[in-house]
């Protein structure tokens, strides 16, 4: 039996093998709202005791991702870098004051020449998320929340090959990774290519039934054990996400 780790969630460690292989990568998909940031957040508390986590996030700031693993009970000591933040200051900060400059009649030759050099951005934060995840030393647990950042801002193909990279490093060092991403807004060939790589993929939807909706989890790939897949509910508690 592979050694295994706990998702924190009861019911996915019980579909799996009692619990997430060391090595594997999961992807976990689906639709705004459906809880995707709220699973990666359970994930990484679930590693606190044993491993060292590192929890990548593009769209939140530190305190709210602490605060929201606190509100639910969660261990949130866990490292924690902020891609999106270092977006904000290394890109958008500048781009708003070379418009704040052009407002008031100070061309970009002159920010040039006032600066000492070129306003554009410099920072390839694709390089600088498989940099830090190649620093990771086991045990460890990787989050990335989320690959739409990347998908973005980078060609696709570009993101493939760094997520390649990622999961070649959880598999060496024995390590688990868990990456978000929205489901159904991508091209056949970049949601194929992500799927492929990935060892596990978990789904979440939510469907609206007379006056509320329903959430399921749905288990769609696991890595040699295709046996495995299926389909639960789920209900978000003050405990988390828990499936049945």
């Amino acid at each position: 039996m592979p050694k295994v780790v706990s998702t924190g969630i009861t019911a996915l460690d019980k579909a799996l093998m009692n619990g997430l292989p060391k090595g594997f990568t999961v992807l976990v998909t689906g639709p705004p709202g459906s809880g995707t940031e709220l699973i990666a957040k359970q994930f990484a508390g679930a590693g606190v005791r044993d491993e060292n986590v590192v929890y990548f996030t593009t769209t939140e700031r530190d305190e709210d991702v602490t605060a929201t693993m606190k509100d639910f009970g969660w261990t949130a000591d866990i490292e924690i870098v902020n891609i999106g933040n270092l977006y904000y200051e290394s890109v958008l900060a500048r781009k708003l004051q070379v418009s704040r400059y052009r407002q008031e009649g100070i061309s970009v030759k002159d920010l040039r020449a006032e600066s000492g050099r070129d306003p554009s951005p410099s920072v390839n934060f694709l390089t600088s998320l498989t940099y830090y995840v190649s620093k990771r030393k086991p045990p460890f647990r990787l989050v990335v929340d989320s690959l739409d950042f990347f998908l973005e801002y980078y060609a696709h193909a570009d993101v493939l090959s760094a997520l390649r990279t990622i999961k070649a490093h959880t598999q060496h060092e024995e390590g688990v990774a868990l990456l978000t991403m929205l489901s159904g807004v991508y091209d056949t060939r970049t949601q194929s290519g992500v799927e492929e790589i990935v060892d596990c993929i978990v789904e979440l939807e939510r469907v609206r039934h007379e006056n509320e909706f329903r959430r399921y989890l749905v288990l769609r790939k696991v890595r040699n054990h295709p046996e495995k897949t299926g389909l639960y509910e789920y209900t978000i508690t003050d405990k988390g996400i828990t499936a049945s």
